[in-house]
Formats: C-alpha cells, sequence, structure tokens
C-alpha cells in the first residue's frame, strides 16, 4: 500500500508538472527570446485544435528561453513547421501553436522548431494608437504654439480694433436683415417682374426663327462686306481725298482761275462792280425801253 501511495504520488506529481507518464508523447524544443507569461501546462494547438501542452521552460542565457512542448504520438509535425507564441484571449493568456510546414518529411522527436512571436490584440492596438497619439501631440503642441502666437499678435490695440470690426459686422448684419425685410415686402413686384421675365423669354422662344433668319441676314451680310473690294475702296477714296487736298492747296496759293478768282479782291471788286452796272441797265431798260427798241409798226423813218 505504501509503494502503491508512492507511485500514485509520484505519477500525479509529474502529471501535473506536464510530464508524460507511461505515454508515447514526444517532445519538441523551441527558443524565444522572451515567452510573455506563458505559463508550464498551457495548450499547444494545431488549427485550433489541442494537440499537446508546454511541458517546461527554461531560461538560456545565450539562446532565451528553452520551450518544452509535449505533443500527442498521433501528431506528424512535418519540416519547416513554426512554433508560434500566439495570445489565447484578451486578457493576455498565452499558447503555442503549431503552423505546419509544407514537408517533405517529418521532424524527428527531440528536434527544435522554428519560431516566431504573434502580436496579441492589446500589442495591436497599442501598434495603431502609437503613431495616432503622436500625431496628437504633435497637433495640440502646434496648436499651443498658435495660441501662443494668437496671444502675442492681439494686443490692446489689435482688440480694440477686433472689437470695432466685430461692431461693423453686427451693423452689416442689421442691414442685411433690414434689407431682406424690404426684398419681403417687395416679393410681390419681384414675382412679377420675374413673370415678365419669363414673357420675355416665352416671345423670344416663339420668335426663334425669325431671330435665326434675321441672324443669318446679318451674317450674310457680314459675309458679303468681308468679301467687298472695302480695301480698293478705301485707296480710291484716299487717292480722291488726296486729289482734293491738291486742288484746295492750288486755290489757296491763287493758282488756276477759281484761285485767283477766290483769292485776288481786285477780281471780286471788278466782278462785284459788272454786276452792279447790270443792275442799273436792267433797271433802265424797264424803266425807258423805248430808248433801246425801236417798234416801227408802219416803216416809219429810222431814228437812232
Amino acid at each position: 500500500m505504501a509503494f502503491t501511495a508512492l507511485v500514485i504520488l509520484f505519477v500525479g506529481f509529474y502529471f501535473l508538472k506536464g510530464a508524460a507518464i507511461f505515454s508515447s508523447d514526444k517532445n519538441y524544443y523551441a527558443y524565444f527570446s522572451d515567452v510573455d507569461g506563458l505559463q508550464n501546462s498551457a495548450y499547444v494547438q494545431v488549427r485550433g485544435l489541442n494537440v499537446g501542452h508546454v511541458a517546461r521552460t527554461k531560461l538560456i542565457d545565450n539562446k532565451g528561453v528553452l520551450v518544452t512542448l509535449t505533443l500527442n504520438g498521433d501528431v506528424e509535425v512535418t519540416k519547416g513547421t513554426i512554433a508560434l507564441l500566439a495570445s489565447s484571449d484578451l486578457l493576455g493568456a498565452k499558447i503555442i501553436k503549431l503552423e505546419l510546414g509544407p514537408g517533405p518529411g517529418t521532424l524527428p522527436k527531440g528536434d527544435t522548431l522554428l519560431t516566431h512571436k504573434e502580436s496579441g490584440v492589446i500589442d495591436k492596438v497599442s501598434d495603431q494608437l502609437t503613431p495616432r497619439l503622436q500625431e496628437l501631440k504633435q497637433t495640440i503642441s502646434e496648436f499651443n504654439r498658435a495660441l501662443v502666437s494668437v496671444n502675442v499678435i492681439v494686443g490692446e490695440d489689435n482688440q480694440k480694433a477686433l472689437s470695432a470690426a466685430l461692431a461693423s459686422i453686427r451693423v452689416t448684419s442689421d442691414n442685411l436683415a433690414a434689407l431682406s425685410s424690404s426684398l419681403n415686402k417687395e416679393s410681390g413686384e419681384l414675382g412679377e417682374i420675374i413673370h415678365n421675365a419669363k414673357s420675355v423669354t416665352g416671345n423670344l422662344a416663339k420668335n426663334n426663327d425669325t431671330i435665326s433668319r434675321i441672324l443669318t441676314n446679318a451674317s450674310s451680310i457680314t459675309r458679303q462686306l468681308s468679301n467687298a473690294p472695302i480695301q480698293k475702296t478705301v485707296a480710291d477714296l484716299q487717292k480722291t481725298i488726296a486729289e482734293l487736298h491738291g486742288v484746295m492747296d492750288k486755290i489757296n496759293n491763287n493758282q488756276g482761275s477759281l484761285g485767283m478768282l477766290i483769292n485776288n479782291k481786285d477780281v471780286y471788286n471788278n466782278l462785284n462792280s459788272s454786276l452792279q452796272s447790270m443792275n442799273s441797265l436792267m433797271a433802265d431798260i424797264k424803266a425807258h425801253p423805248s430808248r433801246y427798241i425801236n417798234v416801227s409798226v408802219f416803216g416809219g423813218g429810222k431814228q437812232k
């Protein structure tokens, strides 16, 4: 009975420590730089299925922490398998996940597995929050600098100017409110104006063909003007103007009969005197026609 009790105590002690007693389990080893709270008897899983447990953890100075994995005898560990230190829940409990390699072939028991450490939920959240916190810190710092600059810029004089500007804005707002009220009162007239505008646009739409013909005629006239010999006409006009300038110059310089007639005062006086004499002669003929016209009915003698 004492021997049996000792055997049961021995087996139970090592079973509680995670040791495989009288089983076909096989051990593998893995080195981690930090096991991050991995406990003995923690589960070893393959695709979410428990296939073993952590039998022992031991600190090795030059290699980190040696973890002994005890797996069920029917588990085939292929070459390239990775032992992944992962979190099993949100509280941070750790387990070992085996990511089976592509092979070919299997690893003999007692071999050392490749290792990798999976980031936990808290680590992932921390990785995402850390840059955001840095950006927030930088933003707060820049905001503080901006407030300091505003406090420096907005002195007593500037505060007075800002107060005056705010007062002006308030007055402008009141004026806009008054204008809005006036527009509301004149909404009837505005509606009539809009109605008239609609009528005008309607008439334009009705007379669209007429307007099109007018535009077509204008385009035709413009095309005719563009095709007309305007340049030649302008050249002829300039030539005529030049000739007129020449004639005027000759007249002004007493050249030709017309120039002498216009610019010679004696010719004017003689012509005026001749006209006066002719007027006197015509008046005398009208007054005494018998002096100039001799009419003989019965063949009278000649009079001189």
